[in-house]
């Protein structure tokens, strides 16, 4: 049958076992490893069978346990998936067709239909935020280890200077009309609460390359210019949210200084994490931002919350 495989019998041990020897899973707890593999289950592949066909919805994540992908769209080759590697998370988490996945050799693949994969996600919090340590640090990988893409010395939105400190509704409404604007209204209102309002002189170093991530910061007013080791920096501006990305790494990979006088939101790491456990659906909008940006090349225009207003 077209994308459908030969049957397994494995039992959820073994599905759990397997499961613990594929990286993308380090650091999951028993629960979300065992939720996964309730809603598993393994398939056999002929050489040259067609396991997904280009352009349907993505109908699960595969990972592969034996044999290989062959992987292509237009009939341009992409990529070919081994052993040990997973095919098919990035669309489905973005929503976008499949690509054409081909048997080389006899395959094996453990499955997780798509619907059941995103329920698991808001289930279990291990899960969600070990994808997106996954996802964020490879879009940090893609934009060169800067909160977007290096854009030399181009100027950027700075805003209007204020003195008097934002309401909580005048919050709610920058968030609203910026990068924040997915979010359902009760997460935005928690979300608004737990920012910090900063202001800060032109020249000061918000942080540098190995700090500890501690907190994202949300520029309202000013210019902050990044830069990495090796002197590639990128300057952002207002409604650009920083450090977003690195916190799920543990450290800082490039320099944050303040090009300008700035006021910015501080939105500390445990008060996210404790926001997105209690509103799963705000860490599956940042993973499906993620996954776009992933597959587009850092070109989605959606890229989660280190996106500009």
């Amino acid at each position: 049958m077209l994308g459908a495989g030969q049957p397994l019998r494995v039992g959820i041990r073994d599905r759990v076992l397997k499961l613990r020897s594929y990286s993308m899973f380090d650091g999951l707890d028993d629960d979300a490893l065992l939720l996964l593999a309730e809603h598993g289950s393994s398939a056999r592949y002929a050489d040259g069978e067609i396991v997904t066909p280009e352009g349907e919805q993505t109908r699960a994540l595969f990972l592969i346990v034996e044999g290989a992908l062959a992987v292509s769209r237009d009939g341009r080759a992409l990529t070919v998936r081994k052993a040990g590697e997973a095919y098919g998370g990035l669309p489905l988490l973005a929503r976008e067709p499949s690509t054409l996945a081909v048997a080389v050799g006899d395959t094996t693949t453990l499955e997780f239909p798509a619907t059941a994969f995103e329920a698991a996600l808001t289930e279990n919090f291990s899960l969600l935020r070990t994808m997106l340590r996954q996802l964020g640090s490879s879009v940090l990988a893609m934009r060169g280890n800067l909160p977007t893409v290096a854009n030399g010395e181009n100027e950027v939105e700075q805003g209007t200077y204020y003195t008097q400190p934002r309401t909580l509704v005048e919050r709610l409404i920058q968030l609203r009309q910026g990068s924040f604007r997915p979010m359902n209204m009760e997460a935005l209102v928690d979300l608004a609460r737990k920012m910090i309002e900063v202001r800060l002189p032109a020249g000061t170093i918000l942080w540098r390359a190995g700090d500890p991530s501690t907190h994202a910061l949300h520029v309202d007013v000013g210019k902050v210019r990044c830069t990495e080791p090796n002197g590639r920096h990128a300057s952002v501006g207002r409604g650009f949210t920083i450090g977003v990305l690195d916190v799920w790494l543990g450290s800082r990979v490039y320099e944050a200084r303040a090009e300008s006088e700035l006021i910015a939101f501080r939105i500390d790491v445990e008060g996210f994490l404790a926001l997105l456990e209690v509103h799963p659906e705000v860490g599956l909008d940042l993973l499906r931002g993620f996954a776009l940006d992933l597959l587009h090349g850092g070109q989605a225009g959606i890229a989660a919350e280190e996106q500009r207003d």
